[in-house]
């Protein structure tokens, strides 16, 4: 059975809004930790176990970027009925992307350091090929560049 438009776009607003959700506890977990709020009590306020916001907190410590907006965020604010269309091209056609590449200490080849490009290229699933190609067609110039170097 084929699903309408609506209805495939409501169907698709709850894993976007769960991710959403999943950033947003990043983000608190942060902000809690940066005001030396005890674990527990983050953890209480937050109806999770305490070893769970530690996970968290060491993800963040790791990766303090995973705080950062991204284009992932911005084509899922989309997805759960956030923004609208025009808004997420606007935003992911000025977004001031990075572009993957091995490192040069790796003279093998052997491993990979994602880009903020990369995340455009992984969430295929929520952007339509049509919005692919502009983006496509807006950082060409961008990638060509990084390509080069």
């Amino acid at each position: 059975m084929a699903l309408t438009g609506d209805v495939e776009r409501d169907l698709r607003a709850i894993p976007a809004e769960t991710e959403l959700l999943q950033i947003k506890l990043l983000r608190a977990v942060a902000h809690a930790t940066d005001n030396q709020v005890p674990q527990r009590v983050i953890a209480k306020n937050l109806a999770v176990t305490q070893p769970e916001v530690s996970r968290t907190a060491k993800k963040l410590r790791l990766n303090p970027s995973a705080l950062d907006r991204s284009p992932r965020e911005v084509l899922l604010e989309h997805a759960a009925k956030r923004i609208d269309h025009d808004r997420m091209m606007a935003e992911l056609i000025a977004w001031d992307y990075t572009f993957g590449h091995v490192p040069a200490d790796d003279p093998l080849g052997e491993s990979y350091v994602r880009g903020t490009w990369d995340q455009i290229e992984r969430s295929r699933d929520l952007l339509s090929d049509d919005d692919y190609r502009v983006l496509l067609a807006a950082t060409a110039d961008r990638r060509a560049q990084a390509n080069a170097l």
